[in-house]
């Protein structure tokens, strides 16, 4: 009667540990020890290798690309600073408006508000560093729609600096003779 007691409890034992071999298995498979790092980001303004103008043409190239429009283009003679501003781009719409929003821009968490459209207005400013690099800062403006009960409202957003760091990024690939591909806006 023993040897029954001790086999019955032996295989109830195998049966639970085969079945925390695959719970563990299954959760070891969800979690990730070494996780990709992100990349730190660039200063904002940085130190690019290139002149003024090849900035210049090379943020126009990535303008364009991204099918953003050009507004303001200020060149000042006297100190060599350039300022590129774009025209306002609506670039979420919809149900999804408040994630890309705080994903871009710090919207206050107890903020109730319906927020139904994000938009952006980008601001370059090119200077010339030395007679062969120059310094680029890329800012951006971003605001959200809200629906009132009266009326709706735009309402100015702080930038978390995604967005410049993405352009950035892009303005230095693009001046090195790689093409930033990314169309994400």
């Amino acid at each position: 009667m023993s040897n029954r007691i001790i086999a019955f409890r032996s295989s109830h034992f195998m049966y639970a540990s085969l079945f925390l071999f695959f719970i563990a298995i299954t959760v070891g498979a969800q979690i990730q020890f070494d996780r990709p790092k992100s990349a730190k980001p660039l200063p904002n303004p940085s130190i690019v290798g290139a002149q003024r103008d090849e900035v210049v043409t090379a943020i126009k190239q990535m303008l364009e690309t991204r099918e953003i429009p050009l507004d303001k283009e200020d060149c000042n003679a006297t100190t060599g600073e350039c300022t590129l501003i774009s025209k306002a781009v609506i670039f979420i719409k919809g149900i999804p408006t408040r994630s890309q929003l705080q994903h871009y821009a710090d919207v206050p968490e107890r903020d109730v508000r319906n927020w139904s459209k994000g938009r952006y207005v980008l601001r370059f400013q090119i200077s010339p560093a030395s007679p062969t690099t120059a310094q680029v800062g890329v800012y951006a403006r971003f605001e959200g729609l809200t629906d009132g009960v009266i009326a709706t409202e735009w309402i100015q957003l702080t930038s978390k600096g995604e967005l410049e760091d993405r352009l950035l990024r892009c303005i230095q690939e693009r001046i090195q003779g790689g093409e930033c591909k990314e169309e994400n806006r």
